[in-house]
């Protein structure tokens, strides 16, 4: 196998791996805490992942979407949720590439994510309105608050095992 290959085949590896953690830790109820607006899912601390390569871009928005189609809401939320993962992560990737030091990147990740779910409070309100807690404004600073909380454990955690393990390559 020649080295492009190998790449390939490692990169293949690594966003499947990433994509199925997503996955397992959402079915893992301490880790994965639903009801309405409050969806503190520690496996949104992957977001932080797009940091590092534009690999796991692929991997955090096949997991969501796989995620949110057998265990979300469906298709719709499947769909919704798939595209606001890409778009976030690869806006993650962009922005965080211009910022040198990786504290700094993991605050940017942060709140990027945590803005973005203004496309989940708006799907919640539009089509699940069961699932919203009140209106717009309210269920979006309920998705804000629990994606803020994930997000920063998740940094933590990404942050340290970037310390002993090379996430770029």
């Amino acid at each position: 196998m020649n080295k492009q290959n190998k790449s390939q085949a490692k990169n293949i590896t690594l966003i499947g791996a990433v994509a199925a953690l997503y996955i397992l830790i959402g079915m893992i109820p301490p880790f994965n805490l639903r009801g309405g607006a409050v969806q503190i899912r520690l496996g949104e601390g992957f977001n932080n992942l797009a940091i590092f390569n534009k690999r796991y871009i692929i991997a955090q928005t096949v997991g969501v979407f796989i995620f949110n189609m057998f265990f979300g809401l469906g298709i719709l939320d499947a769909i919704i949720g798939g595209l606001q993962t890409l778009t976030m992560t690869w806006i993650i990737y962009v922005v965080t590439q211009k910022i040198k030091k990786l504290p700094l990147k993991f605050v940017a990740s942060t709140i990027i994510v945590s803005i973005f779910m203004f496309w989940i409070a708006a799907e919640l309100v539009i089509f699940f309105p069961k699932m919203a807690d009140g209106g717009f404004w309210l269920t979006y600073g309920m998705l804000f608050i629990s994606e803020l909380a994930s997000m920063v454990v998740g940094s933590i955690i990404i942050y340290a095992v970037s310390k002993t393990i090379d996430l770029s390559k």
